[in-house]
């Protein structure tokens, strides 16, 4: 298994199955390259894990720099996703050591991840703490357009 950075062919080649273990997708390949396109123009970076030559896990992290702590940098870890039937053969684990040494590397002075109560100990394994109660509002889902500008 090799984990990289993800490319726009991926979400052709097990991405959007492996994210939908998290929740439902619902896009096409063709409606996830500009997305993917603006995730990438704003700094929010995806990685995935490549099993002969499928996708079969993904994470996504973005850097936020603060004013706090002389201006350092704050990781943050998202949508750590394994394609259910790869559960259980450390996939989830070494994506998530992957960009916990990406932060690290970039001199990030924490690394902040939402999770359920469920995945707290497999986190916890992993080297994260029970910090602080994180707070939820749902807001009305609406469709982002992209110009046709934009996506190409």
């Amino acid at each position: 298994m090799r984990i990289r950075q993800m490319v726009a062919p991926d979400l052709n080649r097990g991405f959007l199955e492996a994210l939908s273990a998290l929740s439902e997708v619902n896009l096409t390949f063709e409606e996830a390259v500009p997305v993917f396109q603006r995730r990438l123009n704003s700094g929010l970076h995806t990685y995935v894990a490549e099993q002969d030559g499928t996708i079969v896990g993904t994470a996504s992290v973005f850097i936020e720099q603060k004013f706090l702590h002389s201006g350092g940098l704050v990781g943050h870890i998202e949508d750590v996703a394994v394609d259910p039937q790869r559960h259980g053969q450390g996939i989830g684990r070494e994506l998530v050591q992957y960009l916990i040494q990406h932060c690290r590397n970039l001199g990030c002075y924490k690394i902040l991840l939402q999770c359920t109560q469920e995945l707290m100990p497999f986190y916890e394994r992993e080297g994260f703490r029970k910090w602080v109660n994180n707070m939820r509002m749902d807001l009305v889902a609406t469709t982002v357009s992209v110009s046709s500008s934009e996506s190409a």
